[in-house]
């Protein structure tokens, strides 16, 4: 009885431990091009990013259609650019939505942001008027920023 006691609690410790990271969902729905900037709270390394066209309402949003989508061929990797050892940037096109994913489960970003004009947007937080854009955060550990015109 004890050994499926063990068993059972080393399993439940598994399945805590593999559970999905946060995920951060960044939309520009703006008619133009955004670079955006990414500040870890430490060193990460990441490759690319996948950034995908169409997606399904917010509701329903999380990473299981970006895999659907890019068997589509709805999507595009794109590689990340290096600003300095914590922080990388990279192009968000118009009417695309990318899964900034983190690689542990606890949330890794010091700060996330793209300019419109001389103001710095912060993703993830209600920002100020010229800041025009939408944060929904889920019951799940999946956030989406929609940045609108």
């Amino acid at each position: 009885m004890k050994n499926t006691v063990f068993i059972i609690l080393a399993f439940s410790g598994l399945i805590v431990s593999c559970a999905p990271a946060h995920t951060l969902f960044v939309k520009n729905n703006t008619k133009e091009r955004l670079e955006v900037f990414v500040e870890l709270k430490e060193k990460s390394p990441i490759g690319d990013l996948l950034i995908c066209k169409e997606l399904v309402p917010d509701d329903k949003l999380d990473h299981k259609p970006f895999i659907e989508y890019s068997k589509e061929g709805k999507c595009y990797h794109q590689k990340i650019t290096a600003v300095d050892k914590i922080s990388y940037k990279f192009n968000l096109p118009e009417n695309y939505t990318v899964n900034i994913v983190p690689n542990n489960s606890v949330y890794p970003f010091r700060n996330i942001y793209y300019f419109i004009g001389d103001k710095k947007c912060f993703v993830n937080v209600e920002n100020g008027p010229d800041c025009k854009q939408k944060v929904n955060k889920l019951p799940s550990l999946v956030s989406i920023t929609e940045i609108l015109e």
